[in-house]
């Protein structure tokens, strides 16, 4: 049987995998119990990203709020929350999209604006996977 955690786990791979594919070093919380699933790093960016995944609007708790800020703060990085929906906008996956905001302002941000611009990576994705 098909479960939400297993969804919401599957989302964390698929954001992984897109910031991989654009150049980002990436590593998943194991188990997804921290308060950032994945921490991704870009040149000098440092992103602690909370995955929230949802066929409809993400809930995100306050208490999980303050633990990515906390954690962000102390480790001098980005608190980002990703989310993986059926919206259309950011990086489509199909039938999801995966956008990116910061935490404090939830202002709407790109990861190809952070994009490492390293010699070994010769193709980008196109706007969706095959």
């Amino acid at each position: 049987m098909y479960s939400w955690s297993k969804f919401g786990r599957e989302a964390e791979y698929i954001v992984a995998l897109y910031l991989k594919s654009i150049g980002w070093d990436v590593r998943l919380s194991p188990a997804s119990r921290g308060p950032a699933d994945i921490v991704a790093n870009c040149d000098s960016s440092k992103w602690f990203i909370q995955v929230k995944a949802s066929s409809g609007i993400p809930r995100l708790k306050g208490y999980a709020v303050k633990r990515l800020m906390e954690l962000a703060k102390s480790k001098s990085g980005l608190p980002v929350v990703s989310t993986f929906q059926p919206f259309c906008g950011g990086f489509s996956t199909g039938n999801y999209s995966i956008l990116f905001y910061v935490l404090d302002s939830w202002q709407a941000i790109e990861p190809t604006k952070f994009e490492a611009r390293r010699e070994h990576i010769a193709w980008r994705p196109s706007a969706r996977f095959p």
